[in-house]
């Protein structure tokens, strides 16, 4: 998926904690409100509770699913997915899930596996007999852990829905240089997912989502997960309301750019799905409906430490895997466009498995599902995700300035494992940087950014300010290297260009 944003961080604090297109125009009005589940325990009162006057007082728009032991507990829509015509977002609304399409490209290439068409250990010479040298060994387990080096995106994509095709995309990728050697560390990357289902293409001989269809969705039961590309006024798929403005639907953005899904998106994000479908989904991976439970053991497997988080989160197979704060197993997968915003949390362990999906981007799952979780394993709300993302900060930022003022250290990490404080939320580091960079409090700015940098090294501006905090202290080669980081996340930042402009005159 094009955007990556507000990553899983925020959750370790909590938690730490396609169907024929053909029948997407659904006669039985399935946006009604039709196989919806609130059910009456004290718990799910509370959620249900919980939801409902956030709907109302914050406007907030999308559904809840909750299974428990394979049974649905909780499955419920909220607010509108059609503002409009004032058509409600139900448990059968159809809405974008993000990367959580990365698990489905994962299963793709494990079930092929087990039809011995592929190895997880295939390189990718095997595949493109032209690639160069420096990528032909790569393999298909470092795809899916995100080990290849491959950057998040090509470097100057349109986003998206540009009109890239499999040549086009596979000739970029396999030209433009690697991030890091293969196997040496794991960064997320889209660029990778989207090679992952350019050789389910290549091995099946069908098309991606086809073999989705086939040998995933109909085992299951499912008739609705898909791209409906072609679909631009279907009433069953939620609009994306970007701070209250209508953004449309992903199909219709598809046909403005002229067909899709494009090798930006394709494999790597944007599937649609409701409850009813995501129900069925959850299902058919923890009975081993369409895996066998090696097969499944190997997904959910905690691979290889995710780079900028202490060890504390792995890459499994398509999927994000850490401890809850009982010691229990949590497989998490994510997704966003920065509209639209799905995820989708599995306690192995416990038999629990939640699924939020939201359709406006002011108040969105990554804000909403920690306070659920809560509400579910506490009865009450500790520690306020939706107040903290809202306010960038708060309190902690806060605290974190204080830290700095007072202990005068260069080395933050120590300072908060001394107070016992976890950052989970890069935006915390973020306001407390930019407000030492306004009081031009250099020392403290600068072992901020040094922390801020090592924890999440795939922040755009953290490595600009950084960039800014070495030109205030006269330190040009330090600032450049921040810049030229910058640039390689970003190649088209605008920011970073204009300060290695300066300081290579």
């Amino acid at each position: 998926m094009k955007t990556k944003i507000i990553p899983a961080i925020i959750f370790i604090a909590i938690i730490g904690l396609s169907a024929s297109c053909s029948n997407i125009k659904q006669t039985d009005k399935s946006y009604k409100t039709k196989n919806e589940v609130a059910c009456n325990n004290d718990t799910c009162k509370l959620i249900d509770d919980y939801l409902s006057k956030l709907s109302v007082e914050k406007n907030f728009s999308g559904a809840l699913l909750i299974v428990k032991n394979g049974e649905k507990i909780f499955s419920k829509g909220y607010g509108l997915a059609i503002k409009e015509k004032k058509i409600p977002f139900t448990s059968g609304t159809l809405a974008s899930m993000g990367s959580i399409t990365k698990a489905f490209t994962a299963t793709a290439i494990l079930k092929l596996a087990e039809q011995g068409k592929l190895s997880v250990t295939d390189q990718l010479k095997k595949y493109f007999p032209e690639i160069p040298s420096d990528k032909a060994n790569i393999t298909i387990h470092q795809l899916l852990t995100h080990s290849s080096g491959f950057h998040e995106f090509l470097q100057n994509d349109g986003g998206d829905f540009e009109k890239i095709e499999k040549d086009e995309f596979l000739k970029r990728a396999f030209t433009e240089p690697l991030a890091f050697n293969p196997g040496e560390k794991a960064v997320y990357t889209n660029v990778g997912m989207s090679i992952l289902g350019i050789i389910i293409e290549q091995v099946s001989g069908t098309d991606y989502e086809s073999f989705l269809k086939k040998y995933l969705f109909e085992p299951s039961g499912i008739s609705g997960i898909g791209y409906h590309s072609r679909y631009s006024d279907s009433d069953n798929i939620a609009h994306g309301y970007k701070e209250g403005k209508d953004w449309g639907t992903i199909p219709q953005h598809f046909i403005n750019a002229g067909g899709g899904p494009f090798w930006n998106l394709k494999a790597n994000g944007g599937l649609e799905a409701s409850l009813n479908d995501m129900f069925l989904w959850i299902n058919a991976i923890s009975n081993n409906t369409i895996l066998n439970a090696a097969s499944v053991g190997l997904m959910f497997t905690p691979h290889i430490a995710e780079e900028g988080n202490n060890g504390r989160i792995r890459f499994g197979y398509g999927c994000n895997i850490q401890q809850s704060r009982r010691n229990t197993k949590v497989v998490d997968n994510g997704g966003s466009n920065g509209i639209y915003f799905a995820r989708l949390i599995r306690y192995s362990d416990e038999g629990l498995i939640f699924y939020m999906v939201t359709n406006e981007s002011t108040i969105n799952a990554n804000m909403v599902l920690p306070n659920i979780l809560q509400l579910y394993f506490q009865g009450s709300i500790t520690q306020d995700a939706l107040a903290m993302q809202e306010n960038n900060g708060g309190p902690l930022a806060d605290k974190i300035y204080n830290i700095l003022i007072r202990s005068k250290t260069s080395d933050l990490g120590k300072e908060l494992e001394k107070e016992n404080i976890r950052i989970n939320n890069d935006m915390i580091l973020l306001e407390a940087g930019q407000r030492l960079i306004k009081e031009n409090k250099t020392d403290e700015a600068l072992a901020l950014y040094q922390y801020y940098t090592k924890s999440f090294p795939n922040i755009i501006v953290a490595w600009n300010d950084l960039g800014d905090v070495y030109q205030m202290i006269n330190n040009k080669e330090e600032a450049i290297r921040c810049y030229k980081q910058a640039l390689t996340l970003r190649p088209d930042n605008q920011r970073a260009k204009n300060n290695l402009e300066k300081l290579t005159k």
